[in-house]
């Protein structure tokens, strides 16, 4: 498959602090890459210059063989879609016109015939439907993290960026979410995921990327990444990594 993303020696700093150090790192179309690592080790900020939200200090993105830095916002809008880890909606709008505002890249083109289709099979996708008619205030926290998801699949990009999708929710649409993430990857979209879950990540991810104080620790396939001293490096805790049945590898803290 071809490269959706290409991160070349990108640094990002703000004042002294050195957020992401020297990271390179080629996203597929095709793809789940997750990104893991310990709270501050820089994953959501890699993300952000990923998806040309953020100017990185140092190095080079691009999108399709493409500088990040050529595409405006419309054309990113069209081709890759963001889910931030904060889910706010300033005003009370129901969860459908959340959902809708997804298609909002697609206004004024072909592509706005198939609004309410995309809109029906997003929030069919993330189990919101039933929720249709409630106004997004009145959700819990991770419904809310359901219905932007939802907003997310309706704008049918190439490339997903998703920063903790799973934080706010139960174990079944944990589940769910990374199989619609599975879905998307085997459509052709590449997908890079922000997780805690190292299991979680393991069970779904084609590659792991293990961040660390800013800098990429450890890439490539789960088996091959979650390695129990590592990970204990970088975590600060010891944990063991087990075989489930079917092989996938299993993290769990030495309690």
């Amino acid at each position: 498959m071809s490269v959706a993303f290409s991160v070349d020696e990108v640094s990002v700093r703000i004042g002294d602090a050195t957020l992401v150090d020297r990271v390179s790192l080629d996203v597929e179309h095709g793809e789940i890459v997750a990104l893991v690592g310990p709270n501050g080790a820089g994953k959501s900020t890699l993300l952000g210059v990923m998806a040309g939200d953020r100017t990185p200090s140092e190095g080079r993105v691009t999108c399709d063989e493409r500088a990040i830095t050529q595409w405006n916002a419309l054309e990113l809008a069209r081709h890759r879609a963001v889910l931030p880890q904060d889910n706010h909606v300033a005003f009370s709008f129901r969860v459908r016109e959340v959902v809708d505002m997804g298609r909002a890249p697609w206004r004024g083109t072909a592509d706005e015939e198939d609004d309410d289709a995309a809109v029906a099979t997003a929030m069919a996708e993330a189990d919101v439907t039933h929720l249709a008619e409630r106004t997004f205030t009145s959700l819990s926290g991770g419904e809310r993290a359901r219905v932007s998801l939802a907003r997310v699949l309706a704008q049918r990009t190439q490339a997903l960026l998703l920063d903790e999708p799973t934080a706010a929710l139960d174990l079944k649409h944990q589940e769910d979410v990374l199989k619609v993430a599975r879905a998307q990857a085997r459509a052709g979209a590449a997908v890079v995921v922000v997780l805690h879950d190292l299991s979680l990540a393991a069970a779904y991810a084609d590659r792991i990327a293990v961040m660390e104080r800013g800098t990429l620790a450890a890439l490539g396939a789960p088996r091959d990444v979650l390695d129990a001293h590592m990970l204990e490096r970088v975590y600060g805790v010891p944990v063991r990594v087990l075989d489930d049945p079917d092989g996938t590898p299993i993290v769990v803290p030495v309690r």
